[in-house]
């Protein structure tokens, strides 16, 4: 199997295994938290989810593009300790009788800043631990396999410890694994050695250079504001719309409620994203364009699905039918994710891919602000199932427009080959 040849190497292995733990932890962490917001705090616990995407919003903008020129394996390692630290204070504010949604609000603010710091840094480190083109679309499978992997275990085991443990509990998990992570990563000096410093030029350059590396790639402007679109719609649907659908269904399934329904969803979202990761990391991406747009169709249709089944089955089959949709819904992740990858490693220079992936950042995390920001005024109109359902075809709407234009995705494929033998 293609997507497991990169584990042959002890290094892309090791640093994988503690980015699985991290992710892992991150889920259990990221369920337990929308379940205390939603309880504190309703439909406006969508302000958690639009401060954190403001937080990487800003980070990828200012910070992340001052971190640039900082050693790539060093700053995943001291975001690694910062997250470990940071995860454990709404557990110290529950024990000390100061847990309310100010107290999730701040250190998760923290966390996403991290992220906008730590994930341009991984981009960026992975050519070099797979130089050729054969190994680099199944590593960067592999490494997207993480956050897959993540969306089944992680769930599962919330789901499982919920019934024994308290909920804010759940977040301690994410110290022990982001300690896993970073010493993964401090294994990887000779893998990673400092990169050369490039000249950075003036504040304004640098905050710049992402759109000055896409300047020539008009087909690249239509997929990162298609990113900003699918991935607000995405967090709305799956991390807002569909606990208040559960809390307010009382809906359950195999024994589970509550958090175990959640986790239970989750956890069959998992299952789709794996399964479409280990087949699209055995793929040679010819034409990632056309994935892309493919993939995002499939996500719209299957949130669709999930809206519909919470709308419209008895109750006793609404929760397994969304596990069912839901599960559909991931296999246009991988679909969708790899490729974009795959597209900023080998169309742009080595020194341009962290500048264009904090760009990536800035449209998908633009667009979680906007949606989440928005959501709580929806849903006084509209039903979080309803909602579901719309999203799904704002979705599958945004991807036929790529599709349908003349000459598209055909033009923009030819384009890519083209670049990419001269990245």
């Amino acid at each position: 199997m293609q997507i497991l040849k990169p584990l042959l190497h002890p290094p892309i292995a090791r640093l994988w295994a503690g980015l699985s733990l991290a992710a892992i932890g991150d889920q259990v962490y990221r369920i337990a938290l929308i379940w205390l917001s939603v309880q504190l705090a309703g439909a406006h616990a969508s302000w958690v989810t639009a401060a954190e995407a403001m937080t990487v919003l800003a980070t990828a903008l200012f910070a992340g593009a001052w971190a640039e020129g900082w050693n790539h394996r060093r700053t995943m390692i001291g975001c690694d300790l910062a997250r470990a630290g940071l995860a454990l204070a709404p557990v110290i504010a529950w024990a000390t009788g100061c847990l309310n949604l100010w107290t999730l609000l701040i250190p998760s603010v923290a966390l996403a800043a991290l992220r906008g710091v730590f994930e341009p840094a991984l981009q960026a480190s992975v050519p070099q631990l797979a130089p050729s083109r054969v190994l680099l679309t199944p590593t960067n499978a592999l490494m997207d396999a993480t956050a897959r992997l993540a969306r089944l275990v992680g769930p599962t085991i919330a789901g499982a410890l919920a019934g024994f443990l308290p909920t804010v509990g759940l977040m301690a998990a994410t110290t022990l694994t982001s300690l896993a992570s970073a010493i993964a990563i401090t294994s990887l000096r000779d893998q990673l050695p400092r990169q050369p410093r490039t000249a950075h030029g003036s504040r304004f350059e640098m905050l710049t250079r992402g759109f000055r590396a896409i300047r020539h790639h008009g087909y690249f402007r239509y997929l990162l504001w298609r990113g900003g679109v699918v991935n607000g719609l995405w967090v709305v649907s799956l991390w807002l719309c569909l606990p208040l659908t559960v809390q307010r269904g009382g809906l359950e399934a195999f024994g589970a409620h509550g958090l175990g329904v959640v986790g239970l969803v989750m956890g069959a979202y998992g299952v789709g994203n794996l399964a479409s990761n280990l087949v699209v990391g055995g793929l040679m991406v010819r034409r990632p364009v056309t994935m892309i747009l493919v993939g995002n169709a499939a996500l719209g249709l299957g949130l669709a699905l999930m809206g519909w089944a919470a709308l419209a089955a008895p109750k006793d089959l609404a929760a397994p039918l969304i596990m069912a949709a839901s599960a559909f819904t991931a296999l246009g992740g991988p679909v969708t994710d790899v490729p974009m990858a795959t597209l900023r490693q080998t169309v742009f220079a080595a020194h341009e891919v962290a500048a264009v992936y904090r760009l990536s950042i800035v449209f998908d995390w633009g667009g979680m602000l906007l949606a989440t920001a928005v959501a709580p005024l929806a849903l006084q109109a509209v039903s979080p199932e309803m909602t579901i359902l719309l999203c799904g075809g704002v979705i599958v709407a945004v991807a036929a427009v790529g599709l349908a234009q003349p000459g598209a995705p055909a033009d923009w494929e030819a384009m890519t080959a083209a670049q990419s033998s001269h990245g």
